[in-house]
């Protein structure tokens, strides 16, 4: 009796192990084809980036002299400044995470009793980004776009500056 109570236990063990298995590996799978879509674009975003300067080269080595040509050849990088605000009364610490600052949570002040703060440097482009609330990630309940997964594996907010 003891022997196949033994038994049963081992084969229920094997059977969540198996089960354990295979969702790990289908999330592993999920995370490698969405890092595969993040690199093809942004090899596809590099490209294009290096196609227009070559393209600018071309057209200014034309008109330009040497000395001009290397002004030229850095693109102008415009520096944005958005402001972050979180509304809570109830929170007692909050952070800012995000691709521009490789994920490392910078704290934001309180300004008023119930309203939150940060505003930072940044260059044109699409972030993603989240709150840390007393120790929690939250989406930014104000931003109406669509939250995408990050490289972190959670939804966060996206941020486009132009």
């Amino acid at each position: 009796m003891k022997v196949s109570i033994i038994k049963l236990l081992i084969i229920f063990n094997l059977i969540i192990f198996v089960i354990s298995v295979v969702i790990i590996y289908s999330r592993y799978t999920t995370l490698t084809s969405l890092d595969k879509e993040f690199v093809n674009e942004n090899i596809l975003q590099q490209k294009s980036t290096q196609e227009m300067r070559l393209t600018t080269t071309t057209v200014t080595s034309q008109i330009e002299s040497p000395v001009q040509q290397q002004e030229n050849v850095l693109p102008e990088i415009k520096l944005r400044k958005p402001k972050f605000v979180y509304f809570s009364s109830k929170a007692k610490k909050v952070e800012l995470v995000g691709d521009f600052n490789d994920w490392t949570p910078q704290p934001m002040k309180k300004v008023a009793a119930n309203r939150w703060e940060l505003v930072i440097e940044i260059p044109e482009g699409k972030y993603l980004y989240n709150f840390i609330v007393d120790g929690k990630y939250v989406l930014d309940p104000n931003n109406k776009k669509q939250p995408e997964l990050s490289h972190q594996g959670f939804k966060s907010s996206v941020l486009e500056l132009k």
